[in-house]
Order: C-alpha cells, then structure tokens, then sequence
C-alpha cells in the first residue's frame, strides 16, 4: 500500500512539472493563474511554490483568493 502512494506521489510530480515545461502559455499566465492550474495536479502547496519559485504562504493565499472567487 505505501508502495502504492509513493507511486501516486511521483505521478502527480511528474505532471505538474511536464504542465510547466511543455506549457509555453503557462509562462505568461500570472502566478497565481499557475497557483490555479497547478493545484489541479494534488501537489503540495510547498511543492508549487518551490516549482513556482516562491513561498508557501504566497500558494496558500493565492488559493484562498481563488476559492472565495468561485463561491
């Protein structure tokens, strides 16, 4: 079963960070438009900022922001 999650684990790496690279329209976006896109991956707010080259905190409040919008 562990084996089973890290397996997970490393899929959603994966596709978040071919997302970022074979994305050239992603470049352009603002980061919290890629906070958006790449929360859609189940990636950890830690892991997006790091691919993002920012804070954790700055992830999390672009995500909230981005969930007050929808309700």
């Amino acid at each position: 079963m562990n084996q089973e999650k890290t397996l997970q684990e490393i899929s959603n790496k994966l596709s978040a960070l071919l997302l970022v690279l074979l994305s050239p329209e992603l470049a352009k976006q603002t980061t919290a438009a890629k906070v958006a896109i790449l929360s859609r991956t189940e990636i950890s707010n830690q892991e997006i900022a790091t691919i993002l080259g920012t804070t954790k905190g700055t992830v999390e409040v672009l995500k909230s922001r981005s969930n007050g919008k929808r309700k």
